[in-house]
């Protein structure tokens, strides 16, 4: 008896598979060009000004799985991973030794931005010629009196709550140019 149900049940899968199979193949695609040039497809034949379209087989390529190497996986693939710890803190504009022309002795100083998460904790503090700003919630903040000559930026990765330094970017030097009036 168990037998016979097997043998029934499978032939009702390969019956299924084959006839849905034999409907894949037999669907067709209608196209019509307009008065404009433009043409127009369709599944079902919508009046007498479509024609079956002669389509190309498509091509199928399988895909292939992706490997993943230990140096390319995410922080965030590490179980023990904290989302509001920042792993990388770093100065983005200026970069070091950059030169900077016809500022109006104004710098916008940017960090690599935080996530949601790690902006719940941390703000940023900029320490602009050894002179430390209020810290606050953007990566990036605009500068004023920022003139002529060589300067300094650092960036501080500052805890919200206790106040205490987290992280240090590295000290980025950059030179401010102005043109002289003849």
């Amino acid at each position: 008896m168990k037998h016979n149900l097997l043998l029934a049940l499978l032939l009702f899968g390969l019956l299924a598979a084959f006839t849905a199979a034999q409907a894949e193949e037999q669907k067709k695609v209608y196209k019509y060009t307009d008065e404009n040039g433009v043409t127009h497809y369709a599944e079902t034949k919508l009046n007498d000004n479509y024609e079956e379209a002669d389509l190309p087989a498509l091509s199928i390529v399988p895909s292939t799985p992706v490997k993943r190497t230990s140096s390319s996986s995410d922080v965030s693939d590490k179980p023990d991973a904290n989302p509001s710890e920042v792993q990388s803190f770093s100065i983005i504009s200026p970069v070091n030794e950059q030169n900077l022309w016809g500022t109006g002795g104004k710098l916008t100083a940017e960090v690599r931005p935080l996530t949601p998460a790690q902006q719940a904790i941390h703000q940023v503090q900029f320490i602009i010629d050894g002179k430390k700003n209020k810290p606050a919630d953007a990566s990036s903040q605009v500068f004023d009196g920022i003139y002529r000559g060589e300067h300094t930026v650092q960036a501080l990765l500052v805890n919200k709550f206790n106040k205490k330094v987290v992280k240090k970017s590295q000290t980025v030097t950059f030179f401010i140019h102005q043109n002289s009036k003849k």
